[in-house]
Order: structure tokens, then sequence, then C-alpha cells
């Protein structure tokens, strides 16, 4: 007999699969409105939109362990992938701070704590560390999904690595 705890398991899989297609959406426009497309490494971010996707349809209907197992790979690279997106926007507005009208005398003068923060929080210099930030947060519901997923949850309870 199944218990009602049981029974929410798939509905959540699915709420984490859809808040991670949701999510993915919405970077995919953003990336759109922002032309995001204009130097080298801003494709990193469509490769990284891209593989999520697949990761996502891969973990659709009734996956295999071997499409489980491929789906979390992917969202694990893409994790990776998107904190160092996070790392080279924040570095990337710390490198333009000096650049900013308001902060041409004062700069130097403020501490690096000071000009890190301004930095990370978008307050000095053009790219939006929070963008690169939702991607990790689209793969984590991605990972999530799979905890303990039924096709890689062998008999006794026990996790397979083997393929499926």
């Amino acid at each position: 007999m199944e218990t009602r705890t049981e029974s929410l398991v798939p509905l959540l899989r699915r709420g984490l699969l859809g808040l991670a297609a949701l999510t993915t959406a919405g970077i995919t426009l953003e990336l759109i409105t922002e032309r995001h497309w204009t130097q080298r490494s801003q494709l990193i971010a469509w490769a990284a939109l891209v593989v999520l996707a697949l990761a996502i349809a891969l973990l659709l209907g009734q996956p295999s362990a071997t499409r489980v197992r491929t789906a979390q790979t992917i969202a694990l690279l893409v994790v990776v992938a998107a904190v160092i997106g996070v790392w080279q926007h924040i570095a990337g507005n710390h490198e333009a701070g000096p650049l900013d009208y308001h902060y041409l005398q004062t700069w130097e003068g403020l501490s690096a704590a000071s000009r890190w923060w301004l930095a990370a929080r978008k307050a000095r210099g053009p790219s939006p560390p929070l963008a690169p930030g939702a991607l990790v947060q689209a793969a984590l519901c991605v990972l999530l999904a799979t905890v303990q997923h039924p096709a890689t949850v062998g008999k006794g309870g026990r996790t397979t690595l083997g393929a499926g």
C-alpha cells in the first residue's frame, strides 16, 4: 500500500522539472533580450541552456537509469559552468568599477570588500550575476528531481550504478 508521502514524490519530481524548465525558458528570453551572443564566451550560456533542456527532456516519462545518470551528469556540468559564469560576471563588474563616473575619483579609495560588494550586487558594472545564478538554480532543480529516482533504485532501496 502506497503512503501519502510516496504518492507525493512523483508530483514533487514533476514540479522540480517544471521549475527547471520555466527557469530555463526565462533565462533564454533574458539572453535574447540582452543580445547575449556578441562575444564567444557568451555562447557558453547558450550551450548550457541547450544541454540543460536536454537533461530535462531525458527525465520526462519513465526514464531509464542511464537517462537519469546522463541528466545528473549534464546538470552537474551546468552547475559548474554557471558558477564560473557568476564569478565572471562579478569579476567583470569589478574591472568596470573604476570606469563608472560616480566612482572615477573614489574607486581606489574604497576597501577591497566594498569594491567586490558593489560588483557582486551589480551596483557597478554591466553584468548581472543573478542570470548565471538562475542557471545554477535550474540545474539544481534537475539534480533534486533525480534524488532516489525509481530508475536508479534497485530492490532493497539500494541505488544502482549500472545502466538500465
